[in-house]
Parts: C-alpha cells; sequence; structure tokens
C-alpha cells in the first residue's frame, strides 16, 4: 500500500475535478418529540475527505443518513452539486454498516450488477470499464473472481463501497466503515479513502477510530443532543479542546455546552409530504424490463450458488409427493364407492402441497433483501420491476415442485380412467402454487424480517385448510364463511383438481348426505377456477407493490417528524420530490 499523500500536495488534477459537492444546512432530525440533531450546516467539496467523530448516541449516523438522502430531515435543506439530495441520489455513494452486497456473488459480478442498476445510461462497454477501474481503484483486482462470502471484513467493506463507486457518485457517504477492524486493517482502509477524495470526490465517514483521522482534512466533532462542538483540522481540533489526543476528545466534547439540552420544535402535519412526484423529475430511469431483466439474473444466480437451500426447496416436493400418495389406499380412486370420497381428500392433499411449496418460496425472499433494496430503490430501482424479477425467478421454481410433487402421486394413486386427467391436474396445481407464491411476496413484504415471515406461515396456511371445501362443505358453511371461502386461493384449485378427476359425476347422493358434498362444486371445468386464482392472484400481486411502496416510502419519509418553518422549500419540498417509486 503506498505511502499516504501528505495534506499539502492534495491536489485534484483539472481532469479528475469533480461536481460541486455536498451541502447541507440548518439540518434538524427529531422523533417523537426528541431532537436528535440541532441546527448542522455541513460542506463538503470535491477532494475533500470529512470524518464525523463523536460519542454514541451524538447523531453521527442519522444525520449520515439524511445527508445521504436515505431520510428526510424534520427541517432543513440538503444539496448534491447543487440539487436537492431527493433528486440526485444517484449521484451519492452511501455505504451504511452491515452487508447489502449478495454474499454468493463475485466482487466483479457485484459490480457489474450495481453498474447496471446505476449507470444504465451508460454503455455496456463503459460500465465494463467502470468494474475493472474500481477494482483497481479499491485494489481489488486480485480477489475480482472471489464470492463475498469467502472474504474478510475489510474486503467486504472494500466491496459496498466499490458497488457505489460503479455509479461514478461525486459523494461518497460511509457509516463506521473501519468499525471491527483491527488497527492495520483500519489504517489501510483510511488510506484507501484518502486516496478516493484525492481522485476528486467528495468523501464524508462516521468513526470512532481515531488513530488514522490525520488523513482527513477536517474532522466534525459530534456531542450528545445531536450538536456539533467544533469542525477544524486533525491539530485544530486538539487545540480547540486542549487534547492531547483524538480519544480525549469525546469526554471534552461532551462537557462542552453541556447545559444546552436539545430544544424540541413544534412538529408540521407533513401530510402534503407523502405525495411522491420523483417519477416526473428524475430523468433518464432505465425502462422497466431491463430492470427485470438484471434484478432476475442477480436473483436466479444468487439462488442456483446457494445450493443447499436450493436442494432442499426441490428436494421437498417429491417427498410430499410421496407422502400424500401412501396417505390414501393404493388405487382407491377406482373404487365405486370410496372413490369419490378418497379422490376428495387426494385432491385436497395435492392443493395444500402446492401452496406449501409456493408460499415457503417466496415468503422470505424480500424481507432478507430489505437493507439492500432500501439502498436501491433510492438509486432507482422501481418497486413493480423488483417485485416482478422475484416472479420471474420463483414461478418457474415452483412449477417444477408441483411437476416433481404430482408425479409420485400419479405412479401411486393412478385415475379411475385416462392418464391424461393427471394433466388437468398439473395445470391447476401449477396455478395455485403461482398464486401461493404471490401470498408469500406479500408476507415477506408485511414483516421486518426472514424469521417472522416463516412464523406468520401457519396463520395463511390454516384459512386455506378451513375454507378450501374439503373439511367443511361450501354447502355447509354459513354465509359470510362462505364468502370467504369463494376468494380463498384453496377452494378453487380443489374444484378445479377434483373436476380433472372427474369427481363431480362420481359423488354419489349417499355420500353428499353424509359428508355434504356437492358434486356441483366439482363441476365448474378447469378454466374459471385458474382464472379466478389467476385473478386473486393480480389483486394480491398489485397490493404487494403499494404495500412495498408505502413501506419503502416510510423507511424514508416517515421515521422523523416533519418541523414547520413556514413557507418556502424546505423538507416538505424534498419529501413531495422523493424517489420513492420509479
Amino acid at each position: 500500500m503506498p505511502a499516504p499523500t501528505a495534506p499539502e500536495d492534495r491536489r485534484i488534477r483539472p481532469d479528475d475535478r469533480r461536481r460541486g459537492g455536498l451541502s447541507a444546512r440548518d439540518i434538524r432530525v427529531q422523533a417523537n418529540g426528541t431532537m436528535l440533531v440541532q441546527r448542522v450546516d455541513v460542506d463538503v467539496e470535491p477532494g475533500e475527505f470529512c470524518a464525523i467523530i463523536g460519542a454514541s448516541g451524538a447523531g453521527k449516523s442519522t444525520l449520515l443518513r439524511v445527508l445521504a438522502g436515505v431520510n428526510a430531515p424534520s427541517a432543513g435543506e440538503v444539496t448534491v452539486d447543487g440539487e436537492i439530495v431527493a433528486l440526485s441520489t444517484d449521484a451519492v455513494g452511501y455505504v451504511p454498516t452491515g452487508d447489502l452486497v449478495h454474499p454468493q456473488l463475485t466482487v466483479r459480478e457485484a459490480f457489474r450488477y450495481a453498474a447496471a442498476l446505476r449507470a444504465h445510461d451508460v454503455s455496456e462497454d463503459e460500465r465494463l470499464r467502470r468494474v475493472e477501474s474500481v477494482l483497481d481503484e479499491l485494489h481489488m483486482t486480485h480477489r475480482g473472481d472471489a464470492q463475498v462470502r469467502s472474504l474478510s471484513d475489510g474486503e467486504r467493506r472494500r466491496v459496498a463501497c466499490g458497488a457505489e463507486l460503479v455509479g461514478d457518485p461525486s459523494v461518497v457517504i460511509l457509516d463506521e466503515p473501519t468499525s471491527g477492524l483491527d488497527p492495520g486493517l483500519e489504517r489501510r482502509m483510511m488510506v484507501l479513502l484518502r486516496e478516493l477524495a484525492d481522485r476528486g470526490r467528495a468523501v464524508l465517514i462516521s468513526t470512532h477510530a481515531t488513530g488514522s483521522l490525520r488523513q482527513c482534512d477536517r474532522i466534525i466533532v459530534m456531542a450528545s443532543g445531536g450538536r456539533v462542538a467544533f469542525v477544524g483540522s486533525h491539530d485544530e481540533t486538539l487545540a480547540h479542546f486542549g487534547a492531547e489526543t483524538i480519544d480525549e476528545v469525546y469526554e471534552l466534547a461532551e462537557r462542552s455546552e453541556a447545559g444546552v439540552p436539545p430544544v424540541a420544535v413544534p412538529v408540521g402535519d407533513g401530510v402534503a409530504a407523502q405525495t411522491s412526484t420523483a417519477t416526473a423529475k428524475r430523468q433518464g430511469l432505465p425502462p422497466m424490463t431491463s430492470q427485470i431483466m438484471t434484478l432476475a439474473s442477480r436473483y436466479a444466480l444468487c439462488l442456483r450458488r446457494d445450493a443447499r437451500s436450493l436442494g432442499l426447496l426441490i428436494g421437498q416436493a417429491p417427498v410430499i409427493g410421496i407422502a400424500i400418495g401412501l396417505t390414501v389406499p393404493g388405487g382407491v380412486l377406482s373404487d365405486p364407492i370410496f372413490g369419490a370420497f378418497y379422490g376428495v381428500l387426494l385432491s385436497f392433499m395435492i392443493v395444500i402441497g402446492a401452496v406449501w411449496l409456493g408460499l415457503i418460496a417466496a415468503c422470505r425472499e424480500i424481507a432478507r433483501e430489505r437493507s439492500s433494496l432500501l439502498r436501491e430503490a433510492a438509486v432507482g430501482v422501481r418497486l413493480d420491476a423488483y417485485i416482478l424479477s422475484k416472479c420471474a425467478v420463483i414461478l418457474p421454481l415452483v412449477a417444477f415442485q408441483s411437476l416433481l410433487l404430482l408425479i409420485p402421486v400419479i405412479i401411486l394413486q393412478p385415475p379411475n380412467g385416462a392418464l391424461t386427467q393427471y394433466a388437468g391436474v398439473l395445470a391447476v396445481t401449477i396455478v395455485a402454487a403461482w398464486g401461493a407464491v404471490v401470498i408469500g411476496l406479500l408476507i415477506s413484504v408485511l414483516v421486518q424480517s426472514a424469521g417472522q415471515a416463516t412464523t406468520i406461515l401457519p396463520l395463511v396456511v390454516i384459512p386455506q385448510l378451513l375454507l378450501a371445501g374439503a373439511l367443511i362443505p361450501p354447502s355447509q358453511m354459513i354465509p359470510p364463511v362462505k364468502a370467504l371461502s369463494d376468494i380463498t386461493l384453496a377452494r378453487w384449485a380443489l374444484g378445479g383438481i377434483g373436476n380433472s378427476l372427474q369427481l363431480g359425476p362420481a359423488i354419489s347422493s349417499d355420500l353428499a348426505s353424509v359428508t355434504g358434498l356437492a358434486g356441483s362444486f366439482f363441476n365448474q371445468g378447469i378454466l374459471q377456477p385458474m382464472m379466478m386464482i389467476g385473478l386473486l392472484s393480480l389483486v394480491l400481486l398489485v397490493f404487494t407493490v403499494i404495500i412495498l411502496d408505502r413501506r419503502v416510502g416510510n423507511a424514508i419519509y416517515d421515521e422523523y417528524d416533519l418541523i414547520d418553518d413556514g413557507p418556502g422549500p424546505g423538507p416538505s419540498a424534498a419529501r413531495a420530490a422523493s424517489p420513492v417509486t420509479g
């Protein structure tokens, strides 16, 4: 690693000079009446490397999220290159704590997908050039073909930074980039960030590591209550606080103006701030089909690389099929007395198997990517394209699972008639599994984590069991419950599969009088049930996109109070210009 450049030699070459940098004025952040950041002004010019330090809880991460456009401030204005940050988040490279890069990808693949999403308006050759340039800039060329999950913590931080750099941002903001690194790796990371600034970028970080702060041009010292205690160079900071080391500054900053409590400000209603008009204002968003292809390609590659999870997903389908085939007496569909009764039970078990396969394949897929989705939505990823990219991969997968589910059933339970009856069963089973995928995606949008998604599954599966019409025939349901059954996926799937197996004519009057099952329930063909499942799935899919858009919007704009400073642009304008949707 080359030695860091001396401060007096840190000059930007004319061809490296970038745009106007980051500027923030009178930034205030208030949550539930508590002031988190108080009237902060920040300027980071191209070629500058600045660090924010301060005790835990001083508001460093909160301030960085606001400066990066991840959250809107309660009051004040942030601009990047002279534009409101909400309309130019693609000019900001923001690297929060945690892993946002998919661990199954190689470093080069991660950069290529990031470039396709962030630099869609440049040619493929230019994107590939940027990828190789960033690899070189981060000293990661020799690790370009290594999977991210095999990297050290320091290398992963560099990869997260590189995923932003391929978009060629003028401002780079990093939250605790050296957290958890040993002193040697911490110094290497700080030297690397110094190099990024020397190439013309405005670089701003928060950090608790003080050993390499001389790399920074300016240090912003924050104290409790979100106030800025001092801004200056390393030596100026020590002189101002009368400290010998930066570590001493933390305590001395808390003592300065310790008697000044944070003052809460009356909250505005902020109702008008919820409408997003960024779609009309942001320029050059990629076409929807392009994003779907990019996101689906990345998702499919990650799924294929996670061989254990993929194997469990695929392997459970024939196991369930074998269990279904062995549960009822062999060849019972041909029994003139009990064939129809057991046929209903067999159809019911196939429906539940299909519903389970669809739910478990989709219910965790959005929740586990929530952090990376929030970041990618800020740089222009369309939420509808994101949802459809999941469908583009999961739907073929569950169709294959449905086939594997039915093969053992066909072998163990041959139909009472032509084998082609199971062609209709397969078609309805696939459509039912697809409908369950949509329900699973909705669950994944509603929960906060993948663990919560699996916990909620019984609340979704049990109503499908009860309202399908096999345990309690629809004719025996009270009107409100029957109405719910009519909009339940399993009810229509059961009818379609039963029709394919010709169960309607096989239900005798004696069987109907004893069980309540009606042959008419299975006499609607397979086209009508499939169309009803498709209609229900389409409605749920649209609802899923709407809920996801709302949740992303809430994560950005509803976290903090809106302080009404009277007429003028302020935060309301910034919020109304939010790039929440594509």
